[in-house]
């Protein structure tokens, strides 16, 4: 199981609005294809899987604001479950 989270950007960065899901839950996600967009004070970013699997459930929805740090979504291998 990968934990995709809201990375740190920057000393002052505390928070991120998520933008949109670009994956659904249960949707197939290869490594390095994105699932999310975020956007900080200073920019828009994608996140991306690092591994390839089944995407979780949704943590948060779009505009919500999400701590630096927080687990939004998970990507499970087969025979995994949430």
């Amino acid at each position: 199981m990968e934990e995709i989270f809201v990375p740190a950007l920057g000393m002052a960065m505390d928070n991120a609005i998520l933008l949109e899901w670009t994956k659904q839950p249960g949707d197939q996600v290869n490594a390095g294809e994105a699932v999310a967009v975020i956007e900080t004070d200073k920019t828009t970013l994608e996140l991306t899987a690092e591994t390839s699997g089944t995407l979780g459930k949704h943590k948060y929805q779009p505009n919500d604001e999400v701590p630096a740090g927080n687990t939004i979504v998970v990507v499970l291998a087969p025979g995994e479950v949430e």
